[in-house]
């Protein structure tokens, strides 16, 4: 089923999240939930909510999320195991490849290189 609003499909297995904002978002659809029932059960304010949903930090970057974020949404949303991983590849993706980095024996630099690169390839 084809969601008329986001033209994109209902089916969180079948859309790509591109960011932690991105996969918030698909999945307070799929959990029939607003930004309101999310602050109602988790520690996060409603401010720190919109800016998720927004992705911005409120002063013109992106929305980074820290691990407490990521766990109030994960929590609030009742994630599954499943939803929960998905969630935490876009919204941590330099620990996917982390033992990668170590077994190549990458510099910091060149691993934030390769997850720049990486990001941009989530958003072509």
């Amino acid at each position: 089923m084809i969601d008329n609003k986001s033209k994109q499909p209902d089916n969180s297995e079948s859309y790509v999240w591109k960011n932690f904002s991105d996969g918030v978002k698909k999945l307070l659809k799929i959990k029939r939930m607003k930004q309101i029932d999310l602050e109602a059960v988790t520690n996060l304010s409603l401010t720190t909510i919109s800016r998720i949903c927004r992705n911005t930090n409120g002063r013109g970057g992106e929305y980074k999320a820290d691990t407490d974020d990521f766990k109030e949404v994960c929590l609030g949303l009742e994630l599954t195991h499943e939803e929960k991983d998905k969630l935490f590849k876009v919204t941590f993706p330099e620990i996917e490849f982390l033992d990668y980095f170590i077994d190549k024996r990458m510099s910091a630099a060149s691993a934030n290189l390769y997850i720049i690169d990486y990001k941009e390839s989530l958003e072509k």
